[in-house]
């Protein structure tokens, strides 16, 4: 397993690709949703598109080409429109722009959760829902310009129970903050999402937006 802290950069969200041509459309009739990059194929990227809860995939063609700096298995945000009428589980898009978002996989504590607990910094959440295996999240987080700890992390006591209990961890290494910014980030939790005895998997947030509210139940 891969050690339990990683070092992350909370950005803005960076255009990777796009088309230079300036098409109004781009702006004002698309699509976003978080998808699994899958590759290049032929001329353009191929994404999966996992839609809310457990509904069956879609496999999306696209008309550009990721660089290397984008790896297969990343989830991005992706901006685009339906390009064809079909009605399958394979469609083309007309891909307007892809972006760079936090994608990691559930992470177990080794430490006593206690030592955790007070890396939650806030943040105010926008939209948390779940995909499949992935539990996606908008938000918006204190801007530093450097590196934080971000991730998801599962109280490993919890495991086996019928509810798991899972943190955000934001912890901004005592840097400084500034504005509020926007940020998307996807967390593979299928390992124990799939477990026979979860039912419930509850996410704890420290969320500034609505301080009444610091958790969110996913129910099998």
């Amino acid at each position: 397993m891969k050690n339990l802290v990683w070092l992350i950069g909370l950005m803005a969200l960076v255009l990777v690709a796009c088309g230079e041509e300036e098409i109004d459309r781009r702006y004002t009739d698309y699509r976003t949703d978080i998808v699994t990059y899958l590759g290049n194929e032929g001329n353009g990227a191929t994404f999966d598109l996992l839609r809310r809860d457990d509904s069956a995939s879609v496999t999306l063609l696209s008309n550009i080409a990721l660089d290397a700096k984008v790896k297969v298995g990343q989830r991005v945000l992706l901006r685009y429109d339906w390009a064809d009428n079909a009605a399958g589980n394979t469609r083309r898009i007309a891909a307007y722009g892809v972006a760079t978002i936090v994608s990691d996989s559930l992470r177990y504590n080794v430490k006593p959760l206690a030592e955790y607990l007070n890396q939650m910094e806030p943040i105010k959440l926008m939209s948390i829902w779940r995909t499949g295996g992935y539990l996606n999240l908008r938000c918006q987080a204190e801007y530093t310009g450097k590196s934080r700890y971000f991730y998801l992390l599962l109280d490993s006591a919890t495991v086996g129970r019928d509810t798991i209990h899972c943190y955000l961890v934001n912890n901004t290494l005592g840097d400084t903050t500034y504005h509020w910014r926007e940020a998307y980030a996807s967390f593979y939790v299928g390992n124990a999402w799939n477990r026979p005895t979860c039912h419930t998997m509850r996410v704890h947030l420290n969320d500034a937006a609505n301080p009444g509210r610091q958790t969110y139940d996913f129910t099998k």
